[in-house]
């Protein structure tokens, strides 16, 4: 049965895939994103874009009440930490109050169901897989802007009994990427045949999913059964480290990369690991990532 989907943030490197997702499983698909990051160019035709900054209550109150969508799924925030850290308030006001906008204009005609990104980095700083039973610990400000965020969407269910499901999601690469991560960092400079590339910490661990599975992954969590899981890990379960990065990368070109350490590039305080216990979206929707990181960067490398 086709629905009516808005998806904020729905023309980034996320929301475009899934809209893509959405347009081919027959939904129809509406998207809000200020495309200060997205492009109009990465949706289908047949998607309607509204361009409007999300911390405009006005503009928002305006569109949602024209639209009255059955499912929401909101994407859009301010997520690369070094950005968050450098502008603190902007981050404030884009992650937590600009939803506390876009909750209070779905009060009015609350969705079916409202799927929420939140992140990984609402967790403690721990090694080994985390599992959404663990009590959430951020220790920077992006992840405190997202578990405020979840609060606030725990608040919007309980008012309005929507269906609300949260997605922490951990870190995601691929195709469209447009913040300075570490991944399109090195991709790029291996592109532009830099040398020696500069990176910043390569000791720390993280999650790295494709972003066609972790788009995969939050279309399958629109459809879960109504007594269901309401907060999920979307993460592969294995852990890289920058150094291995670099030695993918050097696997995937056939030659040895010269690495120098950035200074502007490293985190004074940075987590050692950052790793999913994804059991419990495979077991509630059957998802596993299907793309192995090999394929992402030789992809992204040679494409």
């Amino acid at each position: 049965m086709s629905r009516h989907v808005l998806v904020t943030g729905g023309a980034g490197f996320i929301g475009s895939h899934l809209v893509e997702r959405l347009v081919t499983a027959g939904d129809r698909t509406s998207v809000v994103d200020d495309l200060s990051r997205g492009r109009r160019d990465w949706l289908n035709p047949e998607v309607e874009l509204h361009e409007l900054d999300l911390r405009d209550a006005g503009a928002v109150e305006r569109v949602v009440g024209q639209l009255s969508p059955d499912v929401v799924v909101h994407l859009a925030a301010l997520h690369f930490i070094p950005a968050v850290e450098g502008a603190p308030e902007l981050a404030r006001d884009v992650n937590v109050n600009a939803t506390t906008i876009l909750l209070d204009a779905l009060a009015t005609a609350p969705p079916e169901l409202l799927l929420f990104a939140s992140t990984a980095a609402v967790y403690p700083d721990r090694r080994s897989p985390i599992a959404e039973t663990c009590p959430p610990r951020p220790f920077d400000l992006y992840g405190r802007t997202k578990l405020k965020g979840e609060r606030l969407v725990a608040e919007f269910a309980a008012r309005t009994g929507t269906r609300c499901i949260v997605a922490r999601i951990f870190n995601v690469i691929g195709r469209r990427e447009t913040n300075r991560h570490v991944v399109p960092e090195l991709v790029g400079q291996l592109r532009r045949k830099l040398t020696p590339v500069r990176l910043g910490n390569l000791e720390p661990r993280r999650d790295y999913t494709d972003v066609v599975d972790v788009s995969e992954a939050l279309h399958r969590l629109l459809s879960l059964p109504p007594h269901g899981p309401d907060t999920l890990n979307v993460g592969s379960g294995r852990s890289v480290s920058v150094d291995d990065l670099v030695k993918t990368c050097e696997r995937i070109l056939g030659r040895p990369i010269d690495v120098a350490v950035a200074p502007e590039r490293l985190r004074t305080r940075d987590r050692a690991e950052l790793v999913a216990d994804p059991s419990l979206i495979r077991d509630a929707t059957g998802w596993k990532p299907l793309r192995p990181l090999e394929r992402t960067l030789a992809e992204l490398l040679t494409d």
